[in-house]
């Protein structure tokens, strides 16, 4: 049973992402890793027990993932996942125990995505900072320990109340689709939150590079402009949680056609991504109070404009379309056409350039909104 399941498991991520081409998936995990951790140690000064313990870190939060993947526990309980069958229900209909089904499950997932995600990790840390420690044997540990424990919380998790936060009366005046598209991601395990660590691991990313590498440090000479610039690329990341609980086959059954649940994505995306995004911007006055309002007006049009380009190039599939290759990096061109630039002035601004910034940031917010009312 334990090698049906692991194959089932290469089946489905091969089906899924391009058949064969998903083998690749550990060697762009180590060159990552390996990537990160030499330029880190070589043209930083971040010393070599911050990167080990970013990367205990990193196995734990991706431990904790997976023990929680095969299960997701309410969302599949409260029917927020569609028609989504998971192989630890089946104790039901097949002559197998609950208990020796999950622990063959886990024990599935422990062979499978550390070959897949914990080896390649830890090699790039090793090969990448020249260093041979602790991490050999305390990673897999720690790998072990947080499958487990999200597993027992995840399996548990429909005896913890659960509070409404929102609820369809308060999204009203949105059109019902894109209600829908909100209250999935409110209902689903971890709610709002899931969208803002993502936010908040991506703002962590872009401020250690900044701060830490001598390289990047030109981003300072107007921060919180510059962070505005980047904080358009969040953006995607609420554009896939919209997308991560329903396809267009979900709604054949009603007077609905693709163009007007895509509207909906859109809507629901302006709802969501804007008042995160330029909260993040207001918080990080507190730290660097340059450029207010020109920073807010950059974080807006570029998450705007951001919306236009993942709509364009993954429609109503962003989740599974930007692990093609091809795909991907026509959405980061089509991105850089003025993210390139309007980061470039954010760096070497100054008054005399702010009608070039403006001209930019009225350009993308004149995209979005066309793709917008398209």
């Amino acid at each position: 049973m334990l090698l049906k399941m692991i194959r089932e498991e290469w089946r489905k991520n091969s089906a899924m992402y391009k058949g064969r081409s998903f083998a690749a998936f550990p060697v762009m995990v180590f060159f990552f890793s390996f990537a990160w951790n030499w330029t880190a140690i070589n043209y930083s000064t971040i010393p070599i027990q911050s990167l080990e313990t970013f990367t205990y870190m990193l196995i734990a939060f991706v431990g904790l993932g997976v023990g929680a993947v095969g299960f997701s526990s309410r969302d599949a309980f409260r029917n927020i996942l569609g028609r989504t069958n998971y192989i630890v229900f089946t104790s039901r209909t097949l002559p197998v125990s609950s208990r020796k089904l999950l622990a063959l499950f886990t024990l599935k997932d422990m062979i499978y995505y550390a070959f897949l995600v914990l080896v390649p990790l830890i090699s790039g840390f090793v090969f990448g900072t020249g260093n041979i420690t602790q991490i050999i044997y305390l990673g897999p540990l720690l790998f072990l320990s947080a499958i487990i424990l999200s597993t027992l919380f995840t399996s548990s998790s429909l005896k913890i109340p659960f509070k409404r936060i929102l609820n369809y009366k308060k999204l009203e005046r949105l059109e019902p689709v894109a209600s829908k598209s909100v209250m999935d991601v409110s209902r689903s395990s971890g709610g709002f939150f899931k969208i803002i660590f993502s936010i908040g691991i991506l703002t962590a990313f872009y401020w250690t590079l900044v701060l830490y590498f001598p390289v990047t440090s030109i981003f300072l000479s107007n921060p919180l402009l510059s962070f505005s610039v980047i904080l358009g690329l969040v953006g995607l990341t609420v554009y896939n949680w919209l997308n991560r609980f329903d396809g267009v086959q979900d709604y054949t059954h009603l007077p609905v056609d693709s163009s007007k649940i895509l509207k909906a994505k859109k809507e629901a995306y302006m709802y969501t991504a804007l008042p995160l995004i330029l909260f993040t911007v207001v918080l990080s006055m507190f730290f660097y109070a340059d450029n207010i309002l020109l920073s807010l007006f950059t974080a807006t049009s570029m998450t705007v404009y951001n919306m236009a380009v993942a709509v364009h190039f993954t429609g109503l599939t962003p989740n599974e379309s930007l692990f093609h290759t091809d795909i991907f990096l026509k959405y980061l061109i089509g991105l850089s056409v003025l993210l390139v630039p309007q980061l470039y002035l954010s760096v070497a601004y100054t008054v005399e350039l702010l009608p070039w910034m403006l001209g930019i940031n009225i350009l993308a917010l004149l995209i979005g909104l066309y793709s917008y009312r398209k």
